[in-house]
């Protein structure tokens, strides 16, 4: 399948210490549908970008939004009509063509709405980033530090409840009203989780795939302090997500 079919969106903020590494990826593989959005950052990001082959196609902000409206307002800025859209965190990079093998499976399937390859950690090792359903219990143990191990599973490869948005390739019949990709209501957090299960109310597949892989710097703040604003998000979103879908989430439990 051409590349073509496909837009692959990028946010960064404060990410120069990964960008360099991304950038070399994405040329190696002339993945040349790339769009960033600078968002705000204060390092030197926008430098990075401005110098690269993607400057015409650096969204640069001034002010800091959430990550669901920077990657909308890609869509909408640069008016993308792709059949496939791939959410790819600046901190991420790959040492062959994923996407390649990403598009081959989707189009292969009319029920996939989304898939995603498996993540591993900069050392080699694999990351948890096909996750089980959250619940409000569930989120505020990890918040403080008591989730049991065996509620982080993972999940074996096919279809899967959800995947981190680090990097998960969309079909285009996910989109909402007004090109818009994400719900805008949550600013950082659960956007992710949120289209998957959207996703598996339409009737449609979440699948992870064994056939690819990508690497991924995991920071996970909102873990690392109970107190940060990165919590505060956290906590925020997921109560957003129930509120949003109340008994369809609630009988998923």
């Amino acid at each position: 399948m051409s590349r073509e079919t496909v837009s692959i969106l990028v946010v960064s903020h404060n990410h120069d210490q990964h960008l360099p590494k991304l950038i070399q990826s994405l040329e190696k593989f002339n993945y040349h549908n790339t769009y960033f959005c600078e968002a705000a950052s204060t390092d030197n990001s926008a430098e990075l970008l401005k110098n690269s082959k993607f400057h015409d196609q650096t969204l640069y902000k001034t002010t800091l939004e959430s990550f669901s409206k920077n990657n909308n307002d890609l869509i909408r800025h640069f008016n993308l009509n792709s059949d496939y859209y791939l959410l790819l965190n600046p901190d991420t990079y790959f040492e062959e063509d994923f996407l390649e093998k990403l598009l081959e499976q989707i189009a292969a399937d009319p029920q996939i709405a989304i898939i995603a390859p498996r993540t591993l950690n900069p050392d080699g090792s694999l990351q948890i980033s096909w996750k089980k359903f959250p619940s409000v219990w569930h989120v505020a143990k990890k918040r403080l530090g008591y989730a049991a191990p065996e509620e982080r599973l993972l999940q074996s490869a096919g279809e899967i409840d959800w995947c981190l948005g680090s990097c998960m390739l969309i079909h285009s019949q996910m989109l909402r009203e007004n090109q818009s990709l994400l719900d805008e209501r949550y600013r950082l957090y659960c956007e992710d989780v949120d289209i998957c299960f959207d996703a598996h109310q339409r009737g449609l597949k979440v699948v992870g795939t064994d056939d690819t892989y990508i690497y991924h710097h995991l920071h996970e703040s909102s873990a690392k302090n109970i107190f940060s604003k990165y919590n505060r998000w956290n906590v925020e979103s997921i109560l957003k997500f129930a509120m949003k879908w109340n008994l369809k989430f609630l009988m998923k439990r």
